[in-house]
């Protein structure tokens, strides 16, 4: 059996939640501990909830959901808290939108247009807290980018802080390899790599590892 995932439903109406809620029920692992609209719901309220992954409408009452999300991560820092992986929901796919949520915070989008089974597929694949399955599939598709020696010199200066070890297993993110595999290519124990990848996160000021990809993307640095 797999395991059980809590599931928070932010946003949209009675009637399209009610239908997600039926969706979701059809999956014996998924269970929805939280169900609302979003209006009255603080960033700091969401992180209090005990989800472990959240779909939130792009669109809520008053504002949008990745403007949502930022506030929320910033919440949760100032008390030193975490709080479970967002998915934002959409109508439409759309490629951009599935970075600007990666960029605010969330590991991916799920789009009604592709159906019920992709977004359980997406909450079951966050199941994983290091989940960053949605930026590894993006950047595959995307255009090397430039990048501006300032830009590329403040990105090396974060850095230098890193000893031999860790620099190597930056790099082996930076490859896309998993963690395992990066520990076991560089002898050192998976923890190692994820608290590696942690440290270097706080460096450079970024909330998940799906943003440390795309960082290291927009630098030059990823090797693809």
């Amino acid at each position: 059996m797999n395991q059980e995932i809590r599931v928070a439903l932010v946003g949209g109406s009675e009637a399209l939640r009610k239908s997600r809620r039926e969706l979701l029920a059809t999956a014996s692992n998924l269970k929805v501990i939280h169900d609302s609209d979003g209006f009255g719901l603080s960033p700091e309220a969401l992180t209090e909830i005990n989800f472990e992954v959240a779909v939130i409408e792009l669109r809520l009452e008053n504002q949008s959901a990745l403007d949502y999300i930022k506030a929320a991560f910033v919440a949760a820092n100032i008390r030193n808290l975490s709080f479970g992986r967002v998915l934002i929901a959409a109508q439409f796919s759309d490629k951009q939108l599935r970075l600007e949520a990666i960029r605010a915070g969330a590991v991916d989008c799920v789009f009604i247009d592709e159906g019920i089974k992709a977004t359980i597929d997406k909450i079951n694949l966050c199941a994983d807290e290091l989940s960053d399955f949605g930026i590894r599939e993006l950047l595959l598709t995307m255009e090397k980018p430039g990048i501006s020696g300032t830009d590329f010199q403040a990105l090396s200066l974060a850095l230098d802080t890193l000893d031999e070890k860790e620099a190597k297993i930056l790099h082996g993110f930076c490859e896309l390899k998993t963690d395992a595999q990066i520990a076991s290519a560089i002898h050192v124990p998976k923890l190692k790599v994820r608290q590696t990848i942690a440290k270097v996160q706080k460096l450079l000021a970024i909330n998940t590892r799906s943003q440390l990809l795309l960082k290291m993307f927009e630098a030059g640095a990823l090797a693809l």
